[in-house]
């Protein structure tokens, strides 16, 4: 199994490392704040843009991005979907995802026309808080819907409740900005500006894996591979161009 994980930090104009670091971690879930930071060290600066793929796009690194003042572009990868049916069974309009919800009541309605209350509110990490609305405890036991709408094993006492997610402020500005063409215009250049050092490192390079071991010792490996490429690339700009790496996209 992999033991290293390569993160490259790459300049959007000329396509130069400006930071390579190697990290023991398999993904790239919490990665994006890190490499914000090295980017600032090594460059004295945030960068204005950053563009990352799906594996570093969630709440955390929408508020390192805002917090920073960095103009965030990802892929937002929903972890759940409304399907068909749910895990006790249910469909159709009973469902939680059919209920509707009156945002100026704060309330959802059942299918037999009974409110779901709001009950209690959870904390979670990044600023996330699951809001929990439940039905009347008499209004569910005997109602005439409630065959379809409880789990084959419910107690005589069960009551209907459902939840409902609020995200932050940072990651909702994030998914209404990314659901313009224009942001999708900006995330599809990242494939050819983060890709291709990965690809040329293997291939030129072969660095499929690491010749030696230890943290420290795969980072300067991997920093050598790096320093490879940008001269390979320094060559091949035109001699009068300046660097100015103020655009970044994340590996």
């Amino acid at each position: 199994m992999p033991s290293y994980n390569v993160q490259l930090l790459t300049d959007t104009a000329h396509g130069m490392i400006v930071n390579v670091d190697a990290t023991t971690e398999g993904i790239d879930h919490h990665q994006l704040a890190p490499a914000l930071e090295r980017c600032e060290q090594t460059l004295g600066r945030l960068p204005q843009q950053v563009v990352a793929d799906g594996n570093y796009t969630h709440h955390a690194s929408v508020e390192a991005a805002a917090n920073g003042g960095v103009d965030f572009y990802g892929s937002w990868q929903e972890s759940w979907k409304a399907g068909e049916r749910d895990a006790q069974g249910r469909s159709g309009a009973f469902l939680a995802s059919a209920f509707p919800y009156d945002a100026e009541r704060d309330c959802f309605t059942c299918p037999a026309g009974q409110t779901l209350t709001h009950q209690a509110t959870q904390n979670r990490e990044y600023g996330v808080r699951i809001h929990v609305y439940q039905a009347p405890g008499e209004a569910c036991q005997g109602c005439p819907l409630r065959r379809p709408c409880a789990p084959p094993t419910a107690r005589p006492a069960w009551v209907r409740s459902i939840t409902r997610s609020e995200e932050p402020a940072a990651t909702r500005a994030f998914k209404a900005k990314m659901a313009t063409e224009e942001a999708q215009q900006i995330y599809a250049q990242r494939s050819r500006i983060a890709e291709f050092p990965h690809a040329w490192i293997k291939e030129r390079c072969g660095l499929r894996q690491f010749r030696c071991r230890g943290l420290v010792k795969a980072t300067l490996e991997a920093t050598w591979a790096a320093l490879s490429y940008n001269l390979i690339r320094w060559f091949a700009l035109p001699r009068a161009a300046t660097l100015n790496p103020t655009a970044l996209a994340s590996a």
